[in-house]
């Protein structure tokens, strides 16, 4: 992967800087040269490296070794990047319904900044559908918010897992963790592939019996034809057939 010194307005990238650093654990901190990597989408940065080493032309060597190494990674880090945003505003819509909720029990219209806050959330269609000019829709509306993010937090983990390289072939340095505030300590970035990278894969999972069931009662493709397809055994799809 390209590395370069400039912020650009699109694309996932390797901003690089190799010179004198300060460096930072719980020991205290210390002064020294090296090589500081932030893969980028965009102005965005998704995660970001820094390794101690001596002398300009190793650590260039290093940064540019570490750039190569993250790129096949590059892809799944943007998605559990944007599945983190999502999650974020899940979070906002959790707690609105919450409140709207609330107000709806005790029959009291809904604060006008929550309301104005679950209009802006929502996509036409949503506000349509709830039918939101009464305060006592909102909830209603909120819900459906909250299960559009649900969703596409998951396609986001489910897209992360389809794009991944094999682990064992592309290993992650341990330097590389998530952006976050100076002074504080950073997450693994190695360690949040794994986390996302499982819930893609329970996410899918779950999918397994509706979509089998799916695929022989409406889709009408045979026992054989599912059980070819996926390796799933007979005696699992015969079951999932019959509750």
């Amino acid at each position: 992967m390209e590395i370069t010194t400039d912020v650009r307005s699109s694309g996932v990238y390797v901003i690089g800087t190799v010179g004198m650093h300060r460096w930072t654990n719980s020991d205290g901190t210390w002064r020294a040269h090296g090589v500081h990597l932030a893969l980028m989408d965009g102005p965005q940065r998704l995660a970001v490296c820094a390794l101690e080493i001596a002398g300009t032309l190793a650590a260039e060597e290093l940064g540019a070794a570490q750039a190569e190494a993250i790129e096949p990674w590059a892809a799944t880090v943007r998605c559990l990047a944007i599945a983190a945003q999502l999650r974020q505003s899940l979070d906002t819509a959790r707690g609105l319904l919450t409140k709207a909720e609330l107000a709806r029990g005790c029959g009291d219209p809904v604060d006008e900044g929550i309301a104005q806050e679950l209009f802006t959330m929502a996509t036409a269609s949503e506000l349509e559908e709830a039918g939101s000019g009464s305060d006592y829709k909102l909830a209603p509306l909120a819900q459906l918010i909250a299960h559009r993010l649900e969703r596409l937090v998951g396609a986001e983990l489910r897209k992360a897992l389809a794009l991944a390289p094999d682990p064992g072939r592309a290993p992650v340095h341990s330097a590389w963790a998530l952006p976050g505030w100076p002074g504080t300590p950073r997450a693994s970035l190695v360690q949040t592939l794994a986390r996302g990278l499982l819930e893609g894969w329970a996410d899918v999972r779950d999918l397994r019996d509706p979509l089998v069931t799916w695929a022989v009662h409406d889709a009408g493709l045979t026992r054989t034809e599912v059980q070819q397809t996926t390796s799933v055994s007979r005696t699992t799809i015969n079951r999932l057939l019959e509750r």
